[in-house]
């Protein structure tokens, strides 16, 4: 069972149970870090529940995520793609299985709509919400879902994936900077960024060495306006206790996001982050 699943042993033998015994809730929250496949646990969890091993066109399934043109998920959403299909019989079999990605987006007033089923629920329904921020869920709503924690995979066992998924070696650095997220790691590799990241280890070790002219040249080759490139060199700052330095990139990052002049910003950064080395 889940033997399309990466890792996440302790949450397979859980839910294992759970479909052997019958004993489904209504309800679940998976929870954990983004990118470390959550959403694709669930549907697998939902072919189990719904005893199907093809999702697409189900009746009995469907899965809810934000609309493009919104911020939040509303109430108004809830209610139309929820709400208004729960008390429609099961066609396919006994059961219906809603999933709520990015469930952490639901509004207040979608999270109350929501608890009113979550309260009396028809028996053949299961929801399961899908986030990466806990916090951000009424008292109200964890208090009636079963929570299952994800963690993201371990080191070697990520490495072993992409090695033989893609046949891709990724440094140890760029792997801890991971954190167990398959996903971070194909976005990696579909956007041809490993080369990239790469380049930014070559560059803090300029840093480190002071060398402020070959950091000036080395940085034009490397796109900064693609923020993952500045998640990472703030990752290999915060990793060495560089705090001082970590803020410095935390502050060109907000100015890009207003549109600022890319070359200014960047060089700025840079030669901070020089000045800030020295002072160490």
């Amino acid at each position: 069972m889940f033997e399309n699943i990466v890792g996440h042993e302790k949450q397979k033998d859980i839910l294992s149970k759970i479909i052997e015994t019958g004993n489904i809730s209504h309800s679940y929250l998976f929870f954990g870090n983004s990118g470390i496949g959550k959403l694709k646990f669930a549907c697998e969890f939902a072919k189990k529940i719904l005893n199907t091993d093809n999702l697409n066109n189900n009746p009995d399934f469907k899965i809810i995520s934000k609309m493009e043109d919104k911020k939040d998920i509303l109430v108004e959403q809830i209610r139309k793609e929820l709400i208004d299909d729960l008390y429609i019989v099961p066609v396919a079999g006994d059961r219906k299985v809603y999933i709520i990605d990015n469930a952490e987006l639901l509004n207040v007033a979608a999270q109350n709509t929501l608890l009113k089923t979550l309260e009396e629920p028809p028996r053949y329904i299961t929801i399961i919400l899908v986030s990466s921020n806990i916090s951000s869920f009424l008292t109200t709503i964890l208090s009636r879902v079963t929570q299952i924690p994800f963690e993201g995979i371990a080191l070697e066992e990520l490495k072993s994936y992409i090695y033989n998924k893609y046949n891709i070696v990724f440094n140890y650095n760029i792997l801890e900077y991971l954190n167990g997220s398959i996903g971070k790691a194909e976005n990696i590799i579909n956007n041809k960024l490993l080369e990239k990241f790469e380049m930014v280890d070559e560059l803090y070790r300029l840093l480190k060495e002071l060398e402020t002219i070959k950091v000036l040249m080395y940085s034009v080759n490397i796109n900064f306006s693609n923020n993952d490139l500045l998640d990472y060199l703030e990752y290999i700052l915060f990793r060495d206790n560089k705090y001082k330095c970590v803020k410095i990139v935390e502050n060109a990052k907000n100015r890009l996001k207003f549109n600022g002049n890319y070359d200014i910003i960047i060089d700025s950064m840079l030669l901070r982050l020089i000045d800030s080395i020295k002072e160490e």
